[in-house]
């Protein structure tokens, strides 16, 4: 009997555990199974062996479930380390996708002028509700971009951003009304 009790504790000692749950199972099981076998070894006599190892059974459960639950650690190949993650690309506020595949440009925009929309007043009963809109226009600078052994020519253009009198405000400089 007690070679097949044992081999239970050595084959549950060794098995793997890969949640949280299994191992708060499998732990308590085998502290019961440690701690009913010492209350009957242990025992006086034979009548109080029942006894001590149902008492011990749940001593040594309780005593394995805590000490599964407190040395747990969820498998490391489960966690996103931070050295395996890229980093994340910063957005550049003058950086322009032109259709050039994988070639990014800083255009290096300057605003020249903000034209009010719409052009007509709004109703008395919408000032001051709703926020004013502008078309902002932005002059680049010629460019020349190399990547690789290319070099691109990429001439000055026009840009005109839709936005709100929230977002111009401090930054009135320049901008005609």
């Amino acid at each position: 009997m007690s070679n097949k009790v044992m081999a239970i504790l050595v084959m549950m000692t060794l098995c793997g555990c890969s949640s949280l749950k299994k191992t708060i199972i499998y732990s308590s099981l085998a502290g019961a199974m440690t701690g009913a076998t010492a209350g009957v070894l242990l025992s006086p006599d034979r009548e109080s062996r029942g006894a001590n190892a149902v008492v011990f059974g749940v001593l040594g459960a309780g005593i394995a479930a805590i000490t599964g639950y407190a040395l747990f650690e969820d498998d490391p190949r489960n966690y996103k380390l931070k050295n395996m993650l890229r980093d994340e690309e910063k957005i550049n506020p003058n950086e322009i996708e032109l259709g050039l595949g994988d070639i990014k440009i800083d255009a290096l925009l300057e605003k020249k002028e903000a034209y009010p929309v719409p052009v007509t007043e709004l109703p008395d009963q919408l000032k001051g509700k709703v926020n004013q809109q502008f078309l902002i226009k932005y002059q680049s600078k010629e460019r020349y971009v190399k990547k690789g052994n290319k070099t691109f020519y990429i001439p000055a253009f026009e840009v005109f951003e839709h936005a709100y009198d929230q977002q111009l405000e401090g930054e009135k400089n320049g901008v005609q009304k």
